[in-house]
């Protein structure tokens, strides 16, 4: 399936709905990771103009997504975000979405299934500007 863009959150031309159809899981708008451990399902949300990540979505085959820590290092094995996502006994399905601040909305755009194919690590500042190691998944379009 191609990307599909959305201008609303709630509602039944909204995302949210989408995405449960989708995926049978309820996403929550406030996480980028919402791992649903009953579904072995990890819906990803990531955020443009977030400066603490440094996710890159824009070849939607192999799009670049950044685990879960504002400051100080970030760690694979952080057990409320980045294990359940890691854990292939725990998640066997990833989704992708991509939300664009634009002016006083947002555009939702819905990118698909994808499999983690590879990991790098990389200095980047957090959230409170200090340079910090990420970790920064390769994705690869199911």
């Amino acid at each position: 399936m191609a990307t599909r863009s959305f201008s609303t959150w709630g509602g039944p031309d909204g995302i949210e709905q989408f995405i449960m159809n989708e995926t049978g899981c309820k996403p929550y708008s406030g996480a980028g990771i919402n791992p649903r451990p009953a579904n072995k399902t990890t819906l990803l949300r990531s955020v443009d103009g977030t400066e603490y990540y440094d996710d890159d979505l824009n070849d939607v085959e192999n799009p670049k997504y950044t685990l879960f820590g504002h400051d100080g290092d970030q760690s694979a094995s952080e057990k409320r975000f980045n294990e359940p996502l890691l854990n292939t006994a725990k998640t066997q399905h990833i989704f992708l979405y991509r939300v664009i601040p634009v002016k006083n909305a947002r555009e939702y755009i819905w990118y698909g299934k994808y499999t983690i194919v590879g990991r790098m690590t990389k200095v980047h500042p957090g959230k409170n500007g200090i340079p910090r190691e990420i970790i920064v998944l390769s994705l690869k379009k199911v």
